[in-house]
């Protein structure tokens, strides 16, 4: 392998990675800003699958697999995008 042929490589992981940094960043904004938002959107959208990016909701709907659905044929990257469902009711997790 050249000298050449390794620099590309190593500049292709940093791209990567710096893309994929910026994906979890992406990630986490939108997510942090459902959990701030939480009570407003609760009424804006009852019983709901939400889907926000960054700031914004970008889709919502009754049903999960409709709005998974529209993201995709809107072209949405689905990684950095925070999808959830908007309850009152609680919801018990098992671990």
């Amino acid at each position: 392998m050249t000298s050449m042929d390794e620099f590309v490589r190593k500049l292709k992981s940093i791209a990567a990675q710096s893309k994929l940094r910026e994906t979890a960043t992406v990630f986490e904004q939108s997510y942090s800003y459902v959990d701030s938002n939480r009570e407003k959107l609760l009424k804006q959208y009852p019983n709901q699958w939400i889907a926000v990016f960054k700031d914004q909701v970008i889709a919502a709907d009754e049903d999960l697999r409709n709005l998974v659905n529209t993201l995709r044929r809107s072209g949405t990257q689905l990684e950095q995008v925070a999808v959830e469902l908007l309850t009152s009711e609680q919801n018990p997790i098992l671990l």
